[in-house]
C-alpha cells in the first residue's frame, strides 16, 4: 500500500495509549501528536527530535524485547515439530538481543539521529546517564529466571497437543469500541482441541493490577475478532520473573466494563482536541507536565522539557 501523508495523526485507542494518557499530558502530547510527521526531510525542529526521542528504548524494554522474541521463536520450533530449546540456548538468545541493541547504543549515535526508526538506542546511552551495576546485576540475575520460567511455561505442552492452533503470535491488529480503532498486540493466541481458547501475555518485569485491565481487552479482541464466546476463553499472564502465572476468566459483564472505560478514555481524550474529526490537538501548553517531576529525568522526551522544568524549579 502507498504511503499517503497525513496532516494529523489517524485517531485511535489502546491500553498503552491510556497508560501515557495518564502519566503524563505532555508526554502524551510529543507521543501521538507531536512527533507525526517528525520522519520528514524538511519537518519542523520538534516534530523532529519528539520522533526521534519516541524511538529510544531502555534496558528494561530492550529484556522485554529479547524475551517476546525468544518466545516466538519457541512458538515457531512447537508449531513445526522441532524439540523445545533449552534453557540455556533461550538465554543466549535473550543475551545477544541485549549485546546487539547495547553495541548499537555504544556506537551508532550519529546513525541514530540520522535514521532513529532504523537504529536501537538506549535512552541511557542517549541522555549519557549510563546503566548502574545494579541494574546490570538484576539484567543479569532476571536473564537466567525469565529464560527457565518461558521454556518451563504449559503453553508448549498445551500447543503440542494435535488439533491445537496457534491463531495469532505478536500481531497489531485492532477492533471498534465507541466508533474508534482499538489496538491490541496479544503475544499468543492458541485454540485448544476441545474448542477453548488461550491468550498469553508474558511479563518480564513484575506484577501489576493494570495488567489484568490489559489482558481483559486482549479478550474482548479475541471475542470480537474471532467469534468467539466469552466462556470458552482463558487469559493468562506469565510472570517469567517470579515465576508465576495467573490465569483469569471474564465474563460477558466484565467486557462490558471494558468497553465503558475504553469509551470514556477515549472521551477524556477528546476533550484535548480543537477537532475531534480530524484529531487535531489543542494547544502544547494545554498538555500539562505530570506533577511527579522526580519522573521526568527517565522519560523518552526530557530533552524537549528540559528548559521548561528548569524554569519551574528557578
Amino acid at each position: 500500500m502507498a504511503y499517503v501523508r497525513t496532516e494529523y495523526p489517524q485517531w485511535s485507542w489502546s491500553h498503552s495509549r491510556q497508560q501515557i494518557f495518564a502519566s503524563c499530558l505532555r508526554r502524551y502530547y510529543y507521543n501521538y501528536y507531536a512527533s507525526h510527521n517528525g520522519w520528514e526531510r524538511d519537518a519542523p525542529a520538534e516534530a523532529a527530535l519528539a520522533y526521534r526521542l519516541k524511538q529510544l528504548g531502555s534496558i528494561y524494554t530492550a529484556l522485554g524485547d529479547g524475551v517476546h522474541r525468544a518466545a516466538q521463536s519457541l512458538v515457531h520450533r512447537v508449531k513445526a515439530g522441532r524439540e523445545l530449546a533449552s534453557a540455556e540456548v533461550v538465554e543466549e538468545e535473550i543475551r545477544r538481543h541485549l549485546r546487539r541493541v547495547w553495541r548499537s547504543s555504544q556506537q551508532n549515535r550519529e546513525e541514530f539521529l540520522l535514521r532513529p526508526k532504523r537504529v536501537d538506542m538506549l535512552r541511557e546511552f542517549y541522555y549519557g546517564t549510563g546503566v548502574s551495576e545494579a541494574v546490570l546485576d538484576s539484567i543479569n540475575q532476571r536473564l537466567g529466571q525469565v529464560a527457565r520460567a518461558l521454556v518451563a511455561s504449559s503453553v508448549w505442552r498445551e500447543l503440542a497437543q494435535p488439533g491445537a492452533q496457534v491463531v495469532s503470535c505478536e500481531q497489531f491488529d485492532t477492533i471498534t469500541i465507541a466508533g474508534t480503532p482499538v489496538f491490541a498486540v496479544p503475544d499468543l493466541i492458541y485454540a485448544q482441541p476441545g474448542g477453548d481458547w488461550v491468550v498469553v501475555d508474558w511479563k518480564s518485569g513484575e506484577e501489576a493490577e493494570e495488567y489484568r485491565d490489559q489482558v481483559a481487552l486482549y479478550v474482548l479482541f479475541v471475542r470480537e475478532k474471532y467469534a468467539v464466546a466469552v466462556e470458552r476463553i482463558t487469559a493468562r499472564l506469565e510472570y517469567l520473573n517470579g515465576p508465576s502465572t495467573v490465569e483469569m476468566r471474564f465474563t460477558p459483564q466484565d467486557l462490558q466494563a471494558v468497553e465503558r472505560q475504553a469509551a470514556a478514555s477515549m472521551e477524556e481524550m477528546k476533550g484535548f482536541l480543537t477537532d475531534p474529526e480530524r484529531n487535531i490537538p489543542q494547544p502544547k501548553e494545554r498538555f500539562a507536565l505530570t506533577e511527579a517531576r522526580e519522573q521526568c529525568p527517565w522519560c523518552n522526551f526530557y530533552e524537549l522539557c528540559r528548559d521548561e522544568l528548569e524554569q519551574s524549579v528557578s
